[in-house]
């Protein structure tokens, strides 16, 4: 038991005399000048080794002050492309919100408890066959729930042994939340976002997602009278995606000397890079700050 304990005790000095600390960070940043014109090349001549360096240039998408930022409140636009086939029925497509939609099973009940608000008519809808944008269609009255709202589109169409039930396709939908003219983040689309199914008279007859469409065929003269949903997943009217930095040097990189950037606006820039150095013990880093000027 004794040898046991003293090899224990050289096992733990050994491992505590070859643990690699994380060294501190020498790393520092310089230009020429602190004004610029458009399209100048902006050189930043770097010092130092870290073992990562990432950028951050001030300009909308990637400014240090908004990494962390996922909200904001500004005018939540929707849009879309809809094609309608086939048949002559009129208005069996509907755009629905609901503030109250549960969200859990997406099934009959939900649907059926939940309260919807038709705003169709804030959209313009294909009857040509031929693909039409809705226009811009503001959500920003649905802010005030302060709570998560649901998009749907109902499709509905009914058997008159004549005439065939209509087909639909919607896609290049997008909500964007504008901040500002130049600042805005996607908070739906069809790629990115999951959108579930509800059919509520044939099980047969349901909406489709693909990589970039959603889509629904009623079928024959002939068939089952349908409706049926598609559901959005929960959208936070507020949601921003937080700036990203751009990375400039990895662990596997030689010194890096110099970077370059060119500004295409006018503007004051809050210029930050940020150098790590790390390993599994832990990390380091520094931070460096430039504001530009660029006329």
């Amino acid at each position: 038991m004794r040898n046991a304990f003293i090899i224990f005790a050289l096992v733990s000095i050994f491992i505590s005399c070859t643990k690699k600390e994380v060294g501190a960070v020498s790393f520092d940043v310089k230009t020429d000048s602190t004004i610029f014109k458009v399209n100048d090349t902006v050189n930043f001549r770097m010092s130092g080794n870290p073992d990562y360096i990432v950028f951050w240039s001030g300009e909308i998408g990637n400014d240090y002050n908004h990494r962390n930022r996922d909200t904001g409140t500004g005018m939540p636009i929707l849009c879309f492309t809809s094609q309608e086939k086939y048949g002559n029925h009129k208005n069996t497509l509907h755009l629905m919100v609901s503030t109250d939609f549960k969200g859990k099973n997406y099934d009959t009940s939900e649907l059926r408890n939940a309260t919807w608000i038709d705003i169709t008519r804030r959209a313009k809808l294909d009857s040509t066959t031929n693909l039409t944008p809705s226009g811009n269609i503001n959500l920003g009255d649905f802010l005030s729930y302060n709570t998560p709202i649901y998009i749907a589109f109902q499709f509905a169409d009914q058997k008159d042994g004549v005439n065939a039930q209509r087909s639909w396709n919607i896609n290049n939908l997008s909500l964007i939340n504008y901040l500002s003219l130049i600042d805005s983040s996607t908070i739906l689309d069809i790629p990115n976002n999951i959108w579930l199914g509800v059919s509520l008279l044939n099980p047969a007859v349901n909406w489709k997602q693909s990589s970039s469409l959603l889509t629904i065929g009623g079928g024959t003269k002939d068939s089952s009278s349908n409706e049926a949903w598609i559901i959005s997943q929960p959208i936070n009217l507020r949601k921003v995606i937080p700036d990203a930095a751009v990375p400039v040097k990895k662990l596997s990189d030689p010194i890096l000397k110099s970077f370059y950037h060119i500004y295409s606006k006018p503007g004051n820039y809050r210029v930050v890079f940020n150098a790590v150095n790390a390993n599994a013990n832990g990390k380091t880093e520094a931070l460096k700050s430039i504001n530009i000027t660029v006329q």
